[in-house]
């Protein structure tokens, strides 16, 4: 049987939408001709980008707004001065900072993205980049890190010290594993690997038991850790498009669905308690947002 897999027609499509359109230009450049005025998250506000996601965002807090620019070179972007409200103020003082450079031309992070000490998400999807710097990892109020689609092949190391992360990405990169210390990061509640090479989870997975999304999906993993089934995922695990061919028993007491599709598990050969759990969508009355 041929295994490989090809990508859908939406897939081709969403990745010609997400290809840099812009005129590649520095932060510098950039500001010199577009002074910057930060998104203020009301109830039910749209994000003016379609490629920027809001579910993060609470009332009152602040967004700069930087995706989609052609920016190759964020430097400056610490000393940056913005309007907040009808005030210039400097970008350092900004509480509740959500940071979007989301579907540019950036390869590197600079070290004085950390001097950003108010920020709360860091949006670096659609990018070139594959390392980031250590300093990140003293960000206390740094929450969240989405890096979908750059070219990482392991996760920074200094990010297992990060152990108050609660949201962590890194979908359709170049991982090929996940180490033991991924289970330091007991706070996590959003952790998405999908579409990279990983072929084995490590048994560490099972400290992660705040898990309300996990998606693993699209990677070469054959087998989970019986002592992964013992987490209490709360929404929805996917595992979709993986040569599993069996699941750990105790996930049959999670409250989570479990997506299977395009993986060797035989529906028919699994416990009736677990069958209840196979489904794409994500139990009745989830509210949380990936």
């Amino acid at each position: 049987m041929n295994s490989l897999k090809y990508p859908s027609l939406s897939a081709l499509l969403m990745a010609v939408i997400y290809l840099p359109v812009c005129e590649a230009v520095t932060l510098v450049d950039y500001v010199a001709k577009h002074p910057i005025k930060l998104f203020i998250a009301t109830k039910g506000s749209v994000m003016p980008n379609e490629t920027d996601q809001s579910n993060n965002l609470q009332e009152g807090d602040r967004a700069l707004l930087l995706s989609d620019k052609g920016l190759t070179d964020i430097r400056g972007i610490s000393r940056l001065m913005v309007e907040d409200d009808g005030k210039v103020v400097p970008v350092t003082s900004v509480a509740n900072l959500h940071v979007f450079l989301n579907v540019n031309q950036i390869d590197t992070m600079p070290a004085e993205i950390a001097k950003l000490e108010n920020m709360v998400f860091l949006y670096c999807e659609f990018n070139r980049m594959s390392a980031l710097p250590k300093v990140m990892g003293k960000m206390k109020n740094l929450v969240g890190m989405y890096f979908t689609s750059n070219e990482f092949k392991e996760i920074p190391p200094f990010i297992y010290q990060m152990t108050w992360l609660k949201k962590l990405q890194f979908s359709k990169n170049r991982l090929t594993s996940l180490p033991p210390e991924i289970g330091n990061l007991t706070e996590i509640r959003h952790f998405n690997m999908s579409g990279n090479e990983i072929t084995t989870i490590p048994d560490s997975m099972a400290n992660l038991a705040l898990l309300r999304v996990c998606d693993l999906s699209d990677n070469q993993i054959t087998e989970l850790p019986e002592v992964f089934g013992k987490v209490q995922i709360v929404n929805q695990l996917r595992v979709r498009n993986n040569p599993l061919t069996s699941l750990p028993l105790g996930f049959a007491t999670m409250r989570a669905t479990i997506d299977i599709t395009g993986t060797n598990i035989d529906f028919d050969k699994l416990p009736p308690e677990l069958q209840v759990k196979i489904s794409t969508e994500k139990p009745p009355g989830s509210k949380e947002p990936d």
